[in-house]
């Protein structure tokens, strides 16, 4: 017969050791799925932001290239959906909250969405209409306030942007000045219009303000930061810009302006009779060599009508029967005057037209 083993005793301490130590692992267990779903959050936020951030910086390229499409097509820049209802139409005159408002999506044939950056408010789009006065006005095509393509050489005053560093120290104004603004007002919001036409509280970041401010000229661009006691404040906002050279030169760049200056449609338009008949034809033709579709633009030659004006007078080559008279052509690109050409300066620019003129 087996020797039976002594019953074993269960010391009431072990139990409470046991529970004890299950409730320690528990706790640890738990603060560290804290830790991890707080550092998959945050890292769920930055990736989202960036995301965010990738996605206006995509949009605001798309606008810039509809913008000069516009410009190439129509000879100016929209205006500014400025008022009610924010249904992305243009608002013309560009008078109303001094050009801002809202990208006119229609215009452009962009959608909707298209003009929202990347969480979902609307950008604010600034073109210059002659503020301040010291600028011309992108939405013209005529007149003494219009833009000229003289600004290719030498732009005028628009906007000043001005960008702050990483170390908060605000630069000088970038050269050449923009004439389109085209902002983010970022995460925060802060200024934005949204979807639903509201416009959000205004920022308290001296920079954003400045950004969100309706009747501002002056722009910041800088890193983003969430330090409120950084210098210009808080700021998150995600700026673009558009200069007389980023709009005007691939004009010139693709032939759809094929000069520089008004000088070059006058020397057009002498080579133009250089290469016609004096002899005044019946009915007058209608010389188009040169006709941008940027603007209002076109040099038009009409022969005259009676015979009294002959090639070898004084009296400037151009159709009698048009108000006002004595006009070789006309040119209307950008608000340019229209300008008279004489035979003695054809007879300057082109010897040779003198054995054709009889």
């Amino acid at each position: 017969m087996k020797p039976t083993r002594p019953l074993q005793r269960f010391h009431p301490c072990a139990w409470h050791r046991a529970a004890g130590f299950t409730l320690v692992e528990m706790a640890v267990v738990v603060t560290l799925m804290a830790i991890v779903l707080t550092m998959g959050l945050r890292l769920l936020s930055a990736t989202r932001d960036s995301a965010a951030w990738s996605e206006t910086k995509v949009k605001q390229e798309r606008i810039k290239g509809a913008l000069l499409a516009y410009l190439r097509t129509n000879g100016r820049l929209p205006c500014p959906n400025s008022v009610a209802p924010w249904d992305g139409a243009e608002d013309t005159p560009c008078l109303v909250n001094a050009g801002r408002g809202i990208v006119p999506w229609q215009a452009l044939g962009l959608s909707m969405g298209d003009v929202q950056d990347g969480w979902s408010n609307f950008f604010t789009y600034r073109v210059a209409n002659r503020t301040p006065a010291t600028s011309s006005n992108w939405t013209l095509t005529a007149g003494a306030t219009a833009f000229t393509l003289g600004e290719l050489g030498t732009p005028l005053t628009a906007f000043t942007l001005r960008e702050r560093d990483a170390a908060g120290v605000l630069g000088a104004a970038v050269v050449p000045n923009p004439v389109v603004m085209i902002i983010s007002h970022g995460k925060n919001g802060a200024g934005a219009r949204t979807v639903r036409g509201t416009v959000l509280p205004a920022p308290t970041g001296v920079d954003e303000l400045a950004n969100a401010t309706v009747a501002s000229t002056s722009f910041v661009s800088r890193p983003p930061t969430e330090v409120a006691a950084a210098f210009g404040g808080l700021f998150d906002d995600v700026v673009a810009s558009m200069s007389p050279r980023d709009l005007l030169q691939p004009l010139v760049d693709d032939k759809t302006l094929k000069g520089s200056s008004s000088a070059f449609y006058r020397e057009q338009a002498l080579q133009q009779v250089a290469l016609a008949s004096c002899t005044p034809p019946i009915p007058a033709p209608s010389l188009v060599a040169v006709q941008p579709s940027v603007g209002n633009s076109a040099i038009v030659y009409s022969c005259p009508v009676a015979p009294a004006y002959s090639c070898r007078t004084g009296t400037a080559v151009s159709n009698a029967s048009t108000a006002p008279a004595k006009r070789l052509y006309q040119l209307s690109m950008f608000g340019a005057a229209a300008a008279d050409v004489t035979y003695a300066q054809l007879l300057a620019a082109f010897p040779g037209i003198s054995t054709r003129c009889p």
